[in-house]
């Protein structure tokens, strides 16, 4: 028997598309050797670790994992494939920092069908962006 474990969490706000974080990665700060995406990058990630302990998401315990994402965007001026890619980045890294996800490679997150889950599915609402993330663990039960 084949029981599915589902969490879901939620980051508000809206993450950085891949057009910015390619951007950000060339232009390096004045004051220091860092460029613009370290600096966002550790500010985003420790909002969504902030977020992954508020919501008491626990560690996955048996993998592949999915993950699914549906991302709410206040407009339709960036690309999708932008938009998706960067939110994508961002979460699985906090998610594999924060020890929720061993790692984000092929072992960890591409399911026997070759997916790592549902295509991200994008929204518009104005109001508020968010990003909702659904972590998917299969058991089967007759295994031991």
């Amino acid at each position: 028997m084949l029981t599915i474990t589902v969490q879901s969490f939620t980051y508000e706000g809206e993450l950085p598309a891949l057009n910015q974080i390619l951007d950000a990665k060339r232009r390096v700060s004045r004051h220091s050797h860092w460029n613009r995406y370290n600096e966002w990058k550790k500010e985003e990630t420790a909002k969504i670790l902030h977020e992954l302990q508020i919501q008491r998401i626990r560690a996955v315990e048996r993998y592949p994992v999915r993950l699914s994402y549906v991302i709410y965007v206040p407009n339709r001026r960036k690309d999708p494939d932008n938009v998706a890619a960067g939110a994508m980045k961002f979460m699985q890294d906090a998610l594999k920092l924060g020890s929720i996800i061993k790692n984000d490679g092929w072992a960890q997150l591409v399911g026997p069908d070759g997916t790592t889950g549902d295509a991200p599915i994008l929204r518009v609402d104005p109001k508020r962006p968010r990003v909702v993330v659904l972590i998917e663990e299969r058991v089967d039960a007759g295994a031991s």
